[in-house]
């Protein structure tokens, strides 16, 4: 499963998207990260997710 991770200053999840393949998480974190400010776009990110945690896609 992939997700879009927005997270606020204190590192508590604020939003959390589920998407069912690396094409829709991709599009999604950036259709997330048009809708803020340059200097909040760090804050959210895209993840694979397993039983184990995350692991973070690099875009």
């Amino acid at each position: 499963m992939f997700a879009v991770i927005r997270e606020n200053r204190d590192r508590t999840v604020t939003r959390l998207l589920t998407c069912g393949s690396l094409e829709a998480v991709i599009v999604a974190s950036q259709l997330e990260k048009n809708k803020v400010a340059l200097a909040e776009r760090s804050k959210i990110r895209a993840v694979a997710m397993d039983d184990g945690g995350y692991t973070e896609i690099v875009l």
